[in-house]
């Protein structure tokens, strides 16, 4: 029996993908990690990940050539790199808060005169 496109050999290399969850594939040294970190720490981190597409789509938004990531260490912070001048700056968590708020006033008042 001929396998057609579009028929089992589609489905089956569907349901192949579907098994393999490439978050689900950690080598020993990720585990280890993800084991000994506090889950305070993980928090925050997952926290900053969260401000720091937040940023970029501001950052986007006004056609700011700037870089965000997050710094992992004891006290995990965003580093901010301004792709022009090369300057960089970092943000706990709050400061980022902040900077977004003070973006999204900027965005609410060119929305009155558009």
């Amino acid at each position: 029996m001929k396998i057609g496109a579009g028929g089992l050999q589609a489905m089956a290399a569907h349901d192949a993908a579907r098994g393999l969850d490439q978050n689900s594939v950690k080598t020993a040294a990720e585990k280890a990690v993800l084991i000994s970190e506090d889950p305070a720490v993980r928090r925050l981190v997952n926290e900053l990940n969260k401000a720091v597409e937040r940023m970029r789509r501001s950052a986007e938004t006004f056609n700011q050539p700037m870089d965000f990531e997050v710094k992992k260490g004891e006290k995990p912070r965003i580093k901010a790199r301004d792709r022009r001048t090369g300057a960089t700056r970092e943000f706990t968590l709050e400061e980022a808060m902040e900077w977004l708020e003070e973006t999204g006033r900027k965005r609410s008042r060119l929305n009155r005169y558009v």
